[in-house]
């Protein structure tokens, strides 16, 4: 994928982007709150993965099984800033794109610059009726990054962990002792956005 806005590029993933992969781990906001993105990842592993997702771009797909992941640059310098990802929550057979930036750059807009013109790529080229996106809700500015990219907030949720032994999934009082425990917990829950295709011209 390769896309130009005023003041970015989003491409395919290239070597030049391990240095900003490895920052990821040391950013603080990013770890608050995705704590598992990429943390304490070594150079083989990231070497690995800008090879499957540049794999992917050579065959010109803009997703695979492991879902999809873009690099944001500056126009200018050319400084790779963020990153863009996408994937399909098989769970729910929805499409959904995060956006991770580092730290040092937010606070410019690139952030919502970005997912604004790639969530129309996504949309359009696979013509998709709308794709997903969601936010812990501790996090204001992902959520306005969400709004300023097109996306409109459908509601609240509260997810489910699937992971979680403790809790008997087909027992109605199991489940219900489990989202009372998570209930008050500060990022237990996410806001859901969605953003959907543009409607066609004519009459």
């Amino acid at each position: 994928m390769y896309i130009e806005t005023e003041r970015l590029i989003i491409r395919d993933l290239a070597v030049q982007d391990i240095g900003a992969m490895l920052e990821l781990q040391h950013d603080k906001q990013i770890m608050k709150f995705h704590p598992t993105f990429f943390n304490d990842a070594t150079i083989e592993y990231i070497e690995g993965a800008i090879s499957y997702f540049q794999g992917l771009g050579t065959q010109g797909l803009i997703y695979g099984e492991h879902g999809s992941l873009f690099a944001v640059c500056l126009k200018s310098s050319n400084e790779t800033v963020g990153f863009i990802t996408f994937n399909l929550h098989e769970l729910i057979n929805e499409w959904h794109m995060g956006w991770y930036f580092l730290s040092r750059y937010t606070g410019n807009g690139y952030a919502s610059e970005a997912s604004s013109a790639a969530s129309d790529c996504f949309i359009e080229t696979l013509s998709l009726e709308y794709i997903s996106a969601g936010m812990r809700d501790d996090n204001p500015a992902s959520f306005r990054v969400a709004q300023k990219s097109g996306f409109k907030l459908i509601e609240k949720r509260m997810g489910f962990d699937y992971n979680n032994a403790d809790c008997n999934v087909n027992d109605f009082n199991s489940v219900s002792k489990y989202f009372d425990a998570i209930y008050n917990d500060v990022g237990s829950s996410g806001y859901y956005f969605q953003k959907t295709k543009k409607p066609s011209g004519g009459i």
